[in-house]
């Protein structure tokens, strides 16, 4: 689709009759850079003819918006398939739909996702979605979890640098257990209902969205329940940092942690609402597979923490569409309400490895291997990772 004018106008950090400097204007061409629905955005500043005015004149070339993903991980336990599509540019509004979902042997996960990030030529945005996870473990662990949600948000920079994105969230879990299935499980047994208010503030002071080469970022999540059958309350913490090296090599830095705790006294946090380590951040081991166990399952954690360290290595450079990226992941998964598996769990998980980004003609191949440095017995690794995808 055609992109309309006013798509390129909302991301534009300059206004008709602002004063014109180099710092804003170059924001403003990273910005449309960033919505990663055109090919090539040139731009000149030429004469208007008019004393003390400047005109700018912005070019782009359009590209395919859509896409068409696959992945798929191979580990000690066996693997996991992803599939998804996306389209960066509905109609040509600048609206960006997206679909998901992941299989593995226990569980099947997906969901749909709506964002517009100038919600009628505004600066707020607006965003829902729909998503279900279930976990089947009935047959080795004695449960089943059935777990799906709706979401409505917007998000808006509240102040320069400063945005804030609240959304309510309303979903329905049921966990079902049989008679092999561990006490713990057996007393979350049931029926939940749930609405919640959820809220980010980020503060990011990256140099550009596009590309970043220097700055920081600061993003700070809660979760508090407004209604529901059983009262978690959750907070997360993100940092992440960029610097240049040299001219060819950026590094980056990130830190996160996070925690969720149970309100009523007595209760247990459900099993599906459990933290985990996303595998972006812990590489070299199976979602879900690493932190606390009840027997031989994974059951999450209460609290997370990760730490990841990323740079640019000089190999294939002289290949403009290949990037190779040396990586160090370090996380750690522990604590749940039974006390008596609290400490258990605890201990760093570590791993480093290669992450190769290939855009080959037919779309971008991305692959990373992993070499796992220290884990805990019970831990599922996961060597290599890859996924590939296409455009439409």
């Amino acid at each position: 689709s055609i992109t309309e004018e006013s798509v390129v106008r909302n991301h534009l950090v300059l206004g008709e009759g602002d004063a014109l400097n180099n710092l804003i204007y170059n924001k403003s061409i990273n910005e449309i850079q960033s919505l990663n629905i055109f090919k090539e955005v040139k731009s000149k500043i030429v004469d208007s003819g008019i004393e003390n005015k400047k005109n700018i004149n912005i070019n782009v070339e359009e590209k395919a918006t859509g896409e068409i993903s696959a992945g798929a991980g191979v580990g000690t336990s066996g693997g996991s398939i992803s599939f998804g599509i996306k389209e960066n540019n509905f109609l040509g509004k600048g609206i960006k739909l997206s679909s998901n979902i992941a299989l593995t042997e226990e569980s099947i996960r997906g969901g749909i996702d709506y964002a517009n990030p100038k919600f009628r030529n505004t600066d707020k945005a607006l965003n829902f979605g729909l998503g279900t996870t279930v976990t089947d473990k009935l047959a080795d662990f004695g449960y089943k979890s059935s777990y799906t949600s709706f979401f409505l948000g917007t998000g808006f920079e509240q102040y320069d640098d400063l945005f804030y994105s609240p959304k309510f969230l309303v979903s329905y879990d049921k966990v079902e257990t049989s008679n092999s299935a561990s006490s713990a499980l057996k007393k979350q047994k049931g029926d939940y209902f749930t609405t919640a208010i959820n809220y980010g503030i980020d503060y990011d002071k990256r140099n550009q969205k596009f590309q970043t080469t220097s700055g920081t970022r600061h993003r700070f999540m809660q979760s508090i329940p407004l209604y529901s059958t059983e009262l978690a309350f959750s907070n997360s913490y993100e940092f992440n940092s960029y610097f240049e090296v040299t001219e060819d090599i950026i590094s980056s830095l990130s830190f996160s942690g996070g925690f969720i705790t149970a309100l009523e006294s007595g209760e247990d946090v459900r099993i599906s609402q459990r933290l985990s380590i996303p595998s972006r951040k812990l590489r070299g081991f199976e979602v879900g597979r690493v932190g606390p166990v009840d027997g031989k399952d994974h059951v999450g954690g209460n609290y997370s923490a990760t730490l990841n360290f990323n740079t640019d290595l000089p190999i294939l450079a002289s290949m403009q569409n290949t990037d190779v990226k040396w990586f160090f992941d370090a996380a750690n998964l522990w604590g749940v309400d039974y006390r008596n598996y609290d400490h258990d769990s605890s201990k760093i998980r570590s791993s480093t490895g290669v992450a190769v980004d290939w855009y080959t003609p037919i779309g971008p191949l991305n692959f990373s291997y992993s070499q796992v440095l220290t884990s805990k017995d019970t831990d599922i690794e996961e060597t290599f990772r890859f996924s590939i995808g296409t455009t439409f």
